[in-house]
């Protein structure tokens, strides 16, 4: 996927989950964040940004990728869905809905959940950052479906290049950990892939091992 034109920029704050507040060229702006994580390892007074122009809403500037050590990570959690899409290169249909839960993906008769996964510590990518209880109920719901004949799949795309492994964040959120940890006891598929990133695109790079337990 490749970006639009990123220009580079100083970050200075968070005034909201949705908002920071940036220096370019000298003068500051607000920046649409699309990622309700925390990012604290990411997201910090002085760290170097990339930002896009945005042609609508109130502010002027998006947030697409921040700079870790020597890696670019990318911080757009919408695009994790259609990376994967791309990857696999197969027709795929976009947010289906079972009951009253939507996923991201439909491959074949396979609901599909796709995670964007932001967090690396010690080579290990962990997901969530933050409590999240929708993504504990979407594990759920997959479990359910398994029990009515379907096969789901959960994807975790790590949306940078260092890490080894992923695991789920026994300790930010034990409630989503354990369900993820029972889907896959169950039998149940979940993959893993990190990410190449450049200032020019992003793609998934290859599959990295899932490790559920504590």
């Amino acid at each position: 996927m490749r970006f639009p034109e990123l220009k580079e920029a100083k970050f200075k704050k968070r005034l909201n989950r949705f908002v920071g507040l940036i220096e370019l060229e000298g003068k500051d702006y607000t920046a649409y964040i699309r990622n309700t994580g925390r990012l604290k390892e990411l997201l910090f007074e002085g760290n170097k940004v990339y930002v896009a122009k945005r042609k609508e809403g109130k502010h002027p500037f998006e947030i697409v990728l921040a700079e870790f050590k020597d890696y670019l990570v990318c911080i757009d959690s919408h695009i994790a869905p259609k990376l994967y899409a791309e990857y696999i290169k197969v027709p795929v249909s976009f947010e289906p809905t079972f009951g009253d839960k939507r996923f991201d993906l439909l491959l074949g008769h396979r609901p599909v959940e796709v995670k964007s996964v932001n967090l690396v510590e010690d080579g290990i990518a962990l997901f969530p950052d933050a409590p999240t209880e929708r993504g504990r109920r979407h594990i759920e719901k997959l479990i359910e479906l398994s029990r009515e004949g379907y096969e789901p799949l959960v994807v975790f795309v790590v949306q940078r290049e260092d890490c080894r492994a992923f695991s789920p964040n026994w300790r930010v959120d034990p409630k989503f950990s354990e369900a993820l940890l029972k889907y896959v006891k169950l039998g149940l598929e979940a993959r893993a892939y990190r990410c190449s990133v450049s200032l020019e695109e992003i793609k998934l790079k290859d599959e990295i091992p899932v490790e559920a337990l504590p």
